[in-house]
């Protein structure tokens, strides 16, 4: 059945309410049902007995979005990349009409490498024409377009995203990500064509953003529930902790702000991340309501530049199937510190 469309945006949660969801973090399991039986078989490295309950349950439910993604990362755990990259298409096929949806799609695609890129990059582009209003539509086809060597057109992707006016109270410190997403895609594509400088200089200026040439790694969390509050948290090996209680770590790093009414993007950047000695750093992203759809959905893009227009970006889709989860994002820079860049 097709998922009901979301309500129009709410007024967020109090504060003291908030604060006493983040201490029980720990209390929710993120997934439930089959899709975590699928989970905890992959996790266990037994892939046959992971398809074979993803197989049957899609089957029994062809347009069950859970179940389409259960077969995918079966799939994928596989190696059969080209069989995920179905199994994610088809949350197209069957609800082309929601953005949401077709992000969701698109960040299982990317993850797929060149398998799924250019389907991903196809389904952001519709998702930003049906929705322009949501910056995350943005900047998922502008990385998306990078990835694939397209430098020019992801500047032009961001320049839209800068350009397009969001409703009033939304989207929390949007401008300042989409400037530096822009100063970093500059950097990185006048490392392709040196002789474009004056070009993306000048365009840099008119949207109020500067060329990026220091080294940093940015972690950037978006979801696909609107009139909702999704907090990254931010561990690194000192266990000192970054949230939207405590925006900054000792050893170095910004949230730059807490967005409470849907989407994202929430982002925490690390400058000269080789320089500190904080790694490895432990990612969550703390869900405070599924929302109607009775699930929630996202993805966590791990950024590494190295100051001189070499660009990493690493997707890291995600799934949660219960209020007040904590959803494990994995680590970085687990062996040899953070490394930015290429």
């Amino acid at each position: 059945a097709t998922p009901p469309t979301p309500p129009p945006p709410q007024a967020a949660r109090p504060q003291p309410e908030r604060e006493a969801e983040a201490e029980k973090e720990a209390q929710a399991a993120a997934y439930t049902g089959r899709f975590a039986e699928v989970k905890a078989h992959l996790a266990a490295g037994r892939g046959p007995q992971a398809r074979e309950i993803a197989e049957a349950w899609s089957a029994e439910s062809p347009g069950d979005v859970l179940a389409l993604l259960a077969l995918g990362e079966a799939w994928e755990a596989a190696g059969e990349r080209r069989a995920a990259a179905r199994a994610y298409g088809s949350l197209i096929d069957l609800f082309p009409s929601r953005a949401d949806l077709r992000r969701l799609a698109g960040e299982r695609l990317e993850r797929l490498g060149q398998e799924g890129l250019g389907l991903a990059i196809d389904t952001y582009q519709k998702a930003v024409l049906d929705r322009p209003d949501h910056p995350s539509g943005h900047r998922l086809l502008a990385w998306a377009l990078l990835r694939a060597g397209r430098y020019e057109e992801a500047f032009t992707a961001l320049e839209a995203g800068i350009e397009q006016r969001y409703p009033g109270g939304r989207f929390a410190g949007v401008d300042r990500v989409l400037r530096e997403d822009l100063g970093l895609v500059g950097a990185a594509w006048l490392r392709a064509e040196p002789g474009k400088r004056e070009q993306v200089l000048d365009r840099l200026r008119a949207h109020e953003a500067h060329l990026e040439t220091a080294p940093s790694v940015r972690f950037v969390l978006t979801w696909e529930t609107d009139a909702n509050d999704v907090d990254l948290h931010v561990w690194d090996r000192h266990k000192d902790h970054a949230f939207y209680q405590q925006k900054t770590l000792p050893s170095g790093g910004e949230l730059y702000a807490d967005v409470t009414t849907g989407y994202g993007p929430e982002c925490f950047t690390i400058p000269a991340p080789e320089s500190r000695d904080a790694a490895p750093y432990r990612l969550a992203a703390h869900y405070y309501s599924r929302g109607p759809m009775g699930y929630g959905m996202g993805t966590l893009q791990i950024v590494r530049h190295d100051g001189k227009g070499g660009l990493t970006v690493e997707p890291r889709p995600f799934v949660v199937m219960a209020d007040r989860a904590m959803v494990d994002l994995g680590v970085v820079g687990e062996k040899g510190g953070v490394k930015s860049g290429k």
